[in-house]
């Protein structure tokens, strides 16, 4: 870890409180930058015995030394904040969505090509173990071959002002794809709808294809009664489910032999079900070390600008599509 070093963390709102939790927890020595005067009180009284100072700009941060920058601001403002610490050459964490829009993401593309530190973004299920252990089992070719693969993300709230849902939802469920895939689907179709307001959609499905026989689509909702976040590999020896929502050993459900040959051609076979259990993790916890492990090891990251270039690209594709 980098204890000799300050990490700056930019935005204590929602989800930046967690990532100070974990930061707290790793006795890392931390820079708050958080512009609500309450919120940073809070945090004040809340942090006070721990190794941690407390500042409300950019102004104040020019004053503090440091090596790494997480950021956890609105998405709307990562584009210029990427931009201040690139600038500075530091070891960069940015929580997602990348940016709000393509062409801020192909402009950072090309500022960080040969960029000599580290650059990650927080596409947080490539540490969750559950799905960790599905990359595994692909490895050991336990579905055989992939069929088709589907993912629903939903939930009541929170809702966006700036932000769409494909945005804000759907970049875990294409990384999980592509790493599992291990290369990017193209677009076929997208589906959406404005339900609240009309700058930005509530929900959406789109439709991806990997090869001429293997397909994929990811339905993303936060206007929803209920919460559900399930990851489902088809494939012709095994199939599989990973219900985040579940507890730790029930999240991966098995069903095994779906398939038979008969005649050449496929019969349903008796579905039998299992769970396959997984040591539980704090996967947030496990990213935070490992973007430390990266900046301290100049090592390039997994969720780097290549993998968010693809899925930050597809997500613009089904966006158009959704405004024809």
């Amino acid at each position: 870890m980098l204890k000799k070093s300050f990490t700056v963390l930019v935005g204590a709102g929602y989800w930046g409180s967690k990532i100070l939790e974990k930061l707290v927890f790793l006795d890392l020595n931390i820079i708050v930058l958080e512009s609500n005067s309450k919120t940073l009180s809070i945090y004040k009284k809340k942090y006070n015995d721990k190794k941690c100072i407390f500042i409300k700009n950019f102004h104040d941060l020019k004053k503090l030394d440091y090596e790494n920058a997480i950021i956890a601001s609105p998405a709307q403002l990562h584009f210029q904040q990427i931009n201040y610490f690139l600038k500075l050459s530091k070891n960069i964490f940015v929580e997602k969505p990348l940016c709000i829009n393509f062409e801020q993401i192909k402009l950072l593309k090309k500022k960080l090509h040969n960029y000599k530190k580290t650059f990650m973004v927080g596409h947080i299920m490539h540490h969750h173990n559950s799905f960790k252990k599905i990359v595994e089992l692909k490895k050991k070719n336990f579905f055989g071959k992939i069929l088709y693969l589907y993912s629903s993300r939903l939930s009541f709230g929170k809702l966006r002002k700036f932000e769409n849902i494909l945005s804000s939802f759907a970049p875990h469920d294409l990384s999980m794809m592509i790493a599992l895939m291990k290369k990017a689907p193209i677009v076929k179709n997208c589906s959406g709808s404005k339900m609240l307001n009309n700058k930005v959609y509530d929900n959406s499905i789109i439709n991806l294809k990997f090869s001429k026989k293997v397909n994929a689509h990811i339905f993303v909702n936060w206007l929803s009664p209920f919460k559900e976040q399930k990851f489902v590999v088809i494939g012709e020896k095994n199939m599989l489910v990973f219900d985040d929502t579940a507890a730790w050993d029930k999240k991966i459900m098995i069903i095994n032999k779906p398939l038979i040959v008969q005649n050449n051609s496929y019969v349903l076979n008796n579905k039998k079900i299992s769970f396959l259990k997984t040591k539980k993790n704090d996967a947030l916890l496990d990213e935070i070390k490992y973007f430390c492990k990266c900046a301290k090891n100049k090592s390039k990251p997994i969720s780097g600008i290549d993998e968010s270039f693809h899925i930050y690209g597809l997500l613009d594709k089904s966006i158009k599509i959704l405004k024809k």
